[in-house]
C-alpha cells in the first residue's frame, strides 16, 4: 500500500501568506480537491464550514499556532506510520488492502470540533482518509489511533461490496467497534476517542440495552440515531435516550466481546465479519435475549 500524506503543514503556511481573498480557492485546489473522490461519494461539501474546520481568514495566529503544535508532535510522520500498522496487521489477517492512500490532515475549529474531543476523520472511500483536528494536549497522542481507525475503514470497505445506505444496525457496530478495537490493539485504551469513552455506567448500560432491542434496524438514516444517540447538535426526530455516539460506545464494547469469545484479534474479527460472522450478535455482550 503506497501511502501519500499530503503536505498540508506547507500547504497552510502558504496560504495564510496569500491574500484573504485567493484563500478558498487556494484551500479547495490544494487540499480538497486530491480527495475529489471521497468528496463525491460521500457528498460534503467542499468548504472549511461544513467539513468543521478552522476559517480560513480572520484567525491566522491560531492556525498558526496549531500548525506548529501538529509539528512539534510530528504528526504527518506519525499518520504515515499509523496507517503503515494498520494495513500491516490486516495484510497478516488475509484481507486486501488498498493499492495507494490518499491522507490529509486538515485544521478543526475548537468549537465545531468540540463534541469529539477537538478531531475527527472521514475514511469510508478506500484510498482516502481525511483528519480534521483542533489540537491540544489532550488529543495530540490520540491521532494515530484516529487515523488507524479510518484506514480500517478503508481496509475493511475495500474488502466489501455492498450498499452503505442499506446497513443494519448490528452491522453499523461491528464496522465502528471493530475500527476501535482494532486501533486499540495498536496504540492502547488511552488511545480511545471520546465517542467510545463518553458513554459508560448506567448510560452505557441503558445505550446497550436499547440498541439490543433494534438490532435488526435498517438503513442508514433509520439506524443513525442509535449510533449517535441525542444530541442538540445531532439532527433527528427520533428521541432514543441514548447519549451522544452511545452506539459507538456499545459497538466497541460488544466487539470486545466477541474479541474475548472467540479469542480473535481485531483483524482476524474483521476477516470473519468480512465472511458473513455476525459479530455483534453473537458476542454475548447483549445477553441471551
Amino acid at each position: 500500500m503506497k501511502i501519500d500524506v499530503l503536505d498540508t503543514n506547507a500547504c497552510y503556511r502558504t496560504m495564510l501568506r496569500q491574500p484573504e481573498n485567493k484563500r478558498d480557492a487556494y484551500f479547495i485546489r490544494q487540499m480538497l480537491d486530491p480527495f475529489a473522490p471521497l468528496f463525491a461519494m460521500t457528498q460534503l461539501p467542499m468548504s472549511p464550514k461544513a467539513l468543521g474546520c478552522l476559517a480560513l481568514s480572520g484567525r491566522d495566529e491560531e492556525a498558526l499556532q496549531m500548525l506548529d503544535r501538529l509539528s512539534r508532535a510530528d504528526v504527518w510522520t506519525s499518520a504515515g506510520t499509523a496507517c503503515a500498522r494498520t494495513g500491516k496487521a490486516c495484510r497478516d489477517a488475509g484481507l486486501q488492502v488498498p493499492d495507494s492512500l490518499k491522507l490529509g490532515i486538515l485544521l478543526g475549529d475548537p468549537e465545531q470540533q468540540s463534541l469529539n474531543g477537538g478531531y475527527t476523520g472521514i475514511g469510508s472511500l478506500p484510498g482516502f482518509i481525511l483528519i480534521i483536528v483542533a489540537p491540544d494536549a489532550a488529543n495530540l497522542a490520540k491521532i494515530p489511533a484516529c487515523v488507524a481507525h479510518e484506514c480500517h475503514h478503508n481496509i475493511l470497505f475495500n474488502n466489501l461490496t455492498w450498499h452503505f445506505m442499506d446497513v443494519t444496525l448490528r452491522q453499523y457496530l461491528a464496522i465502528e467497534g471493530l475500527a476501535d478495537s482494532l486501533a486499540t490493539s495498536l496504540y492502547g485504551a488511552d488511545s480511545l476517542g471520546t465517542w467510545v469513552t463518553g458513554a459508560s455506567g448506567e448510560d452505557l448500560a441503558l445505550a446497550r440495552d436499547v440498541i439490543g432491542a433494534h438490532l435488526d434496524t435498517a438503513g442508514f438514516m433509520a439506524v443513525r440515531p442509535y449510533m449517535y444517540g441525542d444530541h442538540p447538535m445531532i439532527q433527528s426526530d427520533k428521541v432514543t435516550g441514548i447519549p451522544y455516539c452511545g452506539g459507538y460506545a456499545v459497538g466497541f464494547h460488544a466487539v470486545q466481546a466477541w474479541l474475548n469469545v472467540s479469542g480473535q484479534t481485531a483483524a482476524e474479527a474483521t476477516r470473519a465479519f468480512i465472511d458473513g460472522a455476525d459479530i455483534v450478535g453473537q458476542s454475548g455482550y447483549f445477553g441471551s435475549g
